[in-house]
């Protein structure tokens, strides 16, 4: 039986094959570098150039790579997209299909395996010879099964499915593809799972429709609340610990977050919303509501769910990956803490060098907001 990556690949596991990607994305984070090595565009009607970081720019630095890309753009005939939001959640929720394979330089390329697309993250060099060329060479990954299984407590979210994964590193994956089958979670849900379980280095993941009859199991009754510690270095983040989040409860915290490619979905800022109503945040917490995109951001408006979190106390953000400072987050002050749906942890990604940062469900932020600590 083919796995899913050697199903779209079209060889086994082991060869090495040349690829012609559907699409390869370019962003003004960190795939932005890739323009000034990039030559040539083989194919402009595949390579997508979106503004979704810096959004709105608040650096001259953020200004300056948007006007590059745009640039860029303009002169090869690439399409460029603004104001949708998270370029890569814009295009699962639009133009990917089942079966196409995305090119990306960020580590959330995998994000589109919960659609039967295959994603992958490629170095910035790379990423330039894939527009160059319009082709991608690789060796088609080992592919490892994870089942999940059961139902989730009270409580907890697809995002400490998923750091309960990262932390069990089941069967080591780095190098290889992750197909999960979670016909107990929605679809918003897997994609999560499918953004966030490379971050030990496995190359890409996907949902599986058919349960495998070899695999590691996860019974979902059995997920705690889970929380990412802060890290040293931006290049140590995919080694941060993962811990039960029972093992810093009582934390003091300043600020929370819930958005971004995790948590800002339309789906869970419905769920967000449910657990805040006839409540008030606690007084002087700092609570940012980031939707993922333009068209979340437009149905919670319409929902009245955006009126929701401001009677709460919460502030809204432009909808957008607001993981960092730099992309519009929200500085912290020395030696404050925040509790984040976001994925960086490491130091000075919200400010400050001595600021923690913590990243942990929607469900563990919003109980926070509530008593300003983990």
């Amino acid at each position: 039986m083919s796995t899913f990556v050697e199903k779209v690949m079209g060889a086994k596991a082991g060869t090495v094959v040349t690829i012609n990607p559907d699409y390869v994305v370019i962003n003004d984070g960190v795939s932005a570098a890739a323009v000034k090595e990039i030559k040539a565009v083989a194919v402009p009607d595949k390579v997508l150039v979106i503004y979704d970081h810096d959004v709105p720019t608040g650096r001259p630095e953020a200004a300056a790579i948007l006007r590059q890309n745009l640039m860029f753009a303009d002169k090869y005939g690439c399409k460029y997209i603004q104001a949708e939001g998270i370029g890569y959640q814009y295009m699962l929720n639009t133009v990917v299909k089942p079966g196409q394979i995305i090119i990306g330089g960020g580590s959330h390329s995998s994000i589109f395996g919960a659609k039967g697309a295959l994603g992958l993250d490629v170095s910035i060099p790379e990423l330039a010879r894939c527009v160059e060329t319009g082709r991608y060479s690789c060796i088609v990954p080992e592919t490892i099964y994870v089942s999940l299984e059961g139902v989730m407590a009270e409580g907890i979210g697809a995002m400490d499915v998923a750091l309960t994964l990262l932390q069990k590193n089941l069967q080591q994956t780095a190098g290889k593809a992750i197909e999960i089958y979670a016909p107990g979670l929605d679809n918003y849900q897997q994609a999560i799972l499918c953004s966030m379980v490379c971050k030990n280095w496995a190359v890409t993941a996907a949902i599986s429709k058919d349960k495998p009859t070899s695999c590691s199991t996860l019974d979902l009754s059995t997920v705690q609340a889970m929380v990412m510690l802060p890290c040293a270095e931006r290049n140590e983040q995919s080694r941060a610990k993962i811990v039960p989040l029972t093992e810093v409860k009582g934390t003091k915290v300043q600020a929370g977050q819930i958005g971004g490619y995790t948590c800002g979905t339309i789906e869970t800022l419905r769920k967000a919303a449910a657990m805040i109503k006839g409540k008030k945040i606690a007084l002087g917490f700092r609570l940012t509501i980031c939707p993922a995109t333009s068209k979340d951001y437009i149905a919670a408006l319409e929902e009245g769910i955006i009126t929701d979190f401001i009677d709460y106390g919460a502030q809204i953000s432009a909808a957008g990956d607001h993981s960092v400072v730099v992309q519009g987050a929200g500085a912290m002050g020395h030696g404050e803490k925040l509790l984040t749906t976001g994925l960086y942890t490491f130091k000075g990604a919200m400010g400050c060098e001595d600021v923690e940062i913590y990243s942990a469900s929607m469900e563990s932020v919003v109980a926070a907001s509530q008593t300003k600590q983990i």
